[in-house]
């Protein structure tokens, strides 16, 4: 897990450190399932099911966190005073189960990558959508109400050459307009792909329908910027949500900037 945390400070000597783990998460992630905190703290083996269960009541009853359930669990986040307690500098979420599904599916796939990629050598760190943001906005002037593009997450490695590999991650739930498609999202990313040969942009949906229209997209841009600049589109790529796995755990096998 601590690759999400890379930029909060954690005393392992403390015996706190998986308590103030859970809240950083929470501030990281903005909500987050019990049976993903689970998860989450499974990784590496940093405690087991019932610890994560005592901290969350423990840290309920501080009121430092907060839940809301549903037929289909309990869904954690932090309060006003667990936000102050962990320094936090994100904005505060008012309503933080707003998208919900969308926030459960992206913890999902993010745990997958580190379950798959935890101890991969050259894997530097996460970055969270909160944390690309908060980069984004630094120093911006806030007259400016500019939109900002961002990925669900990035993971992350270095080449040998120290140089940085992003992996950035879209869980694409529904479909955004045609429009910012084609104007805002894709060549942006193109971009980043033509500007850093060892840069992936991985979109992952669970909808055929949603799929087909992404994959057209690539067609159109593939079309559109000639079939010399046909390698950017290798490292473009659209999985369902069941090819997702197998795919990537033959890309970070295969990858040759990340694997030295």
């Amino acid at each position: 897990m601590d690759p999400i945390l890379y930029n909060y400070y954690i005393d392992f000597i403390s015996k706190k450190k998986n308590t103030y783990r859970l809240l950083c998460l929470l501030h990281e992630m903005r909500i987050v399932s019990k049976n993903q905190l689970v998860r989450f703290f499974e990784l590496g083996n940093l405690c087991n099911k019932h610890t994560v269960k005592q901290m969350l009541a423990s840290l309920k009853k501080k009121q430092l966190i907060d839940n809301i359930r549903n037929s289909e669990g309990a869904y954690y986040f932090l309060t006003q005073e667990g936000y102050n307690y962990v320094g936090g500098y994100y904005s505060l979420p008012k309503v933080p189960e707003y998208n919900l599904n969308h926030h459960l599916q992206v913890n999902d796939y993010l745990i997958k990558m580190l379950e798959m990629t935890g101890t991969h050598p050259h894997l530097k760190f996460v970055l969270s959508e909160r944390r690309q943001v908060y980069e984004t906005k630094d120093f911006a002037d806030r007259r400016n109400r500019k939109k900002y593009f961002v990925a669900d997450f990035i993971f992350r490695f270095r080449t040998k050459q120290d140089y940085e590999v992003n992996w950035s991650f879209e869980i694409e739930l529904t479909m955004k307009t045609r429009r910012r498609y084609r104007e805002g999202i894709f060549p942006k990313y193109l971009a980043e792909l033509k500007k850093r040969e060892y840069a992936r942009l991985i979109y992952v949906t669970p909808s055929p329908v949603i799929k087909e229209e992404l994959d057209r997209f690539k067609g159109y841009f593939l079309k559109k910027v000639g079939e010399e600049n046909e390698q950017l589109f290798n490292r473009l790529h659209v999985f369902s949500s069941n090819e997702f796995e197998n795919e990537m755990k033959r890309l970070i096998k295969e990858d040759r900037f990340i694997n030295w």
